[in-house]
């Protein structure tokens, strides 16, 4: 009898003894009567003498666990048997020592309030339980040199303090009322240094560890750092840390087994946690706020059983049918698409007439299949297709002829004349033989050449003596000529559909095939052809065709059927939503030149110009596309 009771008290004097070296863990019984949660609603600050209080109001009367932590230094506080309907759950304040208080819903079954104070240094706190809640008692005086020194890591020892092995001290028992608890021993955890804040909720479920982190590349770690050294740990303690850590209710497989050594300085603690799983061979599943740790070949069986059974399922499964009727997209186009998505057992048939697809599968695949019509039969954006064609021609001509007249007469006359030839000429009907060399045919004038520009003027020098009368006619003619053609076609089309836009001539030719005539029709026409394409950034990818056809009269005709001659291009671009691209820029230059002269006589240097004339013909033709697509949002 003696000797239970010696071994009781030498367990009681080990938890006290361990507790007081964690120096920051303390428990507070809530009353005897608590027989539902207390309702938190919330916080109130008051600073007074160098203190400062938080008062947290409740439904009733709280029990409370303390402890603090360092790096950075946290007072928690848990509120067992407690539910947070407070609504400003985060709390600044105006004070060196104290920097924010922070409440959350720790836990839900059973229910626990986490009240988190951050602090600049660690501070002398005092908690007293009040009939409606609970006062925290903060002296924000306190020096910083009060605050415990943090334990370093092993690998650089820097005070005799420092514990290279980590040290196991006595865990918080499941936080349930305080009436109902024993003061009995409860399992060891590790303590780790960690430099987060205690989340005052449970930790969302994109903090958890990468599942299958092995065959991912880069994975992304939302944990917030830690740092531990560890030697020769159980795997099963190293888990608790993670737990005490995370706030994730963690399951281990009972094949889970081994130990762990490393040392991490500032690691992210799902990155920690993925590389123990790794080096052991493990891997985690995530359920909700449930992190299972299992090795790979259970995970994997227990995957390809799951596949098997969600298969034997499918195939015990009835089939039903479904009907959906399209409101935008063709029944025959989704087709294709949707049958990728089917079981084994599915199919679908369509109606052309109603635009109707009849969707025949098991019911888990019916929802899976209506979501991706919903997203697939949208209301296509459209283009307006703005077009203006340009075919600019430029025509230039000049001629350069003379006219030379000598012939005898009376009088005694000279001038110099310019204007139309009819009224420049001095040579009257009393000079009436006609000329002696001439291009343009015997004419009412008396000439001696007779080479004429089609002038548009003319300069005439005149002489006369008393026999004899010599006309010199310079004429000169130049012609410009500058057309242009201009049509603006403008035309709507659905995005990625494709639009054209035709104008000319459809000319009949018959041919003869086996004694047969049959008659085809040529198009001689311009075609501008367009689809466009919207991209995510607002912006219109064009494929643009751009031919035009035209009858070639410098070709004979071969059975009666012209030669056609073509000009096409073909372009893709890039435009943002109203803006102007130009296409073509093709030009076709004809230059000739002609000339009339006397034999011999118009070979001769300078004089000879009398004796000829000369015709310099160039022509220009250039077409030009200017398109302009606009975005027409419904």
């Amino acid at each position: 009898m003696m000797r239970k009771r010696w071994s009781g008290l030498c367990a009681v004097i080990l938890l006290a003894g361990l507790i007081a070296v964690n120096g920051g863990v303390g428990v507070a019984q809530s009353p005897s009567d608590t027989t539902s949660p207390a309702l938190v609603r919330g916080v109130a600050i008051s600073q007074e003498g160098g203190r400062i209080t938080l008062s947290v109001q409740a439904s009733g009367p709280l029990g409370y666990e303390t402890r603090t932590l360092t790096g950075p230094p946290r007072l928690v506080v848990d509120l067992p048997q407690s539910i947070l309907v407070a609504r400003e759950r985060q709390l600044t304040v105006d004070d060196p020592a104290v920097k924010g208080v922070r409440l959350g819903q720790f836990q839900s079954q059973p229910p626990v309030t986490r009240l988190v104070v951050d602090l600049a240094v660690l501070v002398p706190y005092d908690v007293q339980a009040t009939p409606d809640g609970l006062l925290v008692i903060l002296e924000s005086t306190a020096p910083a040199q009060e605050a415990p020194a943090p334990v370093e890591p092993a690998a650089v020892p820097e005070t005799p303090e420092t514990r290279p092995e980590p040290m196991l001290i006595a865990s918080l028992a499941p936080m349930v009322p305080a009436a109902s608890r024993t003061p009995a021993p409860a399992e060891p955890v590790l303590l780790a240094k960690t430099t987060p804040a205690v989340p005052p909720a449970p930790a969302p479920v994109a903090a958890a560890p990468q599942e299958a982190a092995a065959g991912q590349a880069g994975p992304k770690y939302t944990g917030e750092p830690i740092s531990v050294n560890l030697k020769d740990v159980d795997l099963k303690d190293f888990f608790r840390l993670i737990h005490e850590i995370s706030g994730l209710n963690i399951v281990v497989d009972p094949d889970v087994s081994g130990a762990v050594t490393l040392v991490l300085i500032d690691v992210p603690w799902d990155q920690a946690l993925d590389i123990v799983l790794r080096n052991n061979g493990l891997s985690s599943t995530l359920e909700g706020n449930v992190l299972r740790i299992a090795t790979r070949n259970r995970l994997k069986t227990e995957q390809e059983e799951n596949r098997d059974l969600a298969r034997a399922r499918e195939e015990a499964a009835e089939p039903v049918v479904h009907t959906v009727q399209l409101s935008y997209a063709q029944a025959n186009d989704l087709e294709p698409t949707l049958k990728r998505f089917l079981s084994s057992r599915g199919e679908i048939i369509r109606d052309n007439r109603t635009n109707t697809l009849i969707i025949r599968d098991i019911p888990t695949v019916i929802p899976r299949i209506d979501d991706l019509i919903k997203q697939l039969d949208r209301k296509s954006l459209q283009v307006e297709i703005e077009a203006r064609v340009v075919s600019a021609s430029r025509a230039f001509t000049r001629e350069l002829g003379t006219n030379l007249a000598f012939s005898a007469g009376t009088g005694n006359r000279r001038s110099v004349v310019g204007g139309g030839l009819a009224d420049a000429s001095p040579f009257g009907p009393g000079f009436l033989p006609p000329p002696l060399i001439t291009s343009g045919g015997a004419g009412s004038q008396p000439l001696l050449t007779n080479f004429p520009g089609t002038p548009s003027s003319a300069l005439l020098f005149g002489n006369t003596w008393a026999n004899v009368a010599l006309d010199v006619i310079l004429s000169a003619a130049e012609t410009r000529n500058i057309a242009k053609v201009l049509s603006k076609p403008r035309l709507i089309t659905q995005n990625n559909i494709q639009a054209e836009v035709k104008q000319g001539t459809r000319i009949p030719v018959q041919t003869v095939v086996n004694n047969t005539i049959s008659t085809q029709f040529i198009d001689v026409v311009l075609r501008l052809q367009v689809k466009p394409q919207i991209t995510a950034d607002g912006t219109v990818f064009l494929d643009i065709v751009i031919e035009n056809t035209t009858i070639d009269p410098g070709i004979s005709r071969i059975n009666g059927i012209p030669a056609l001659a073509t000009q096409a291009t073909t372009t893709q671009v890039l435009i943002e939503d109203g803006g102007t691209v130009v296409v073509g820029g093709v030009m076709v230059t004809n230059n000739s030149t002609n000339v009339s002269q006397v034999p011999l006589l118009g070979s001769i240097p300078v004089i000879g110009y009398l004796f000829k004339r000369t015709r310099w013909e160039t022509s220009t033709q250039e077409l030009l596309f200017f398109i302009t697509p606009r975005i027409l949002q419904s």
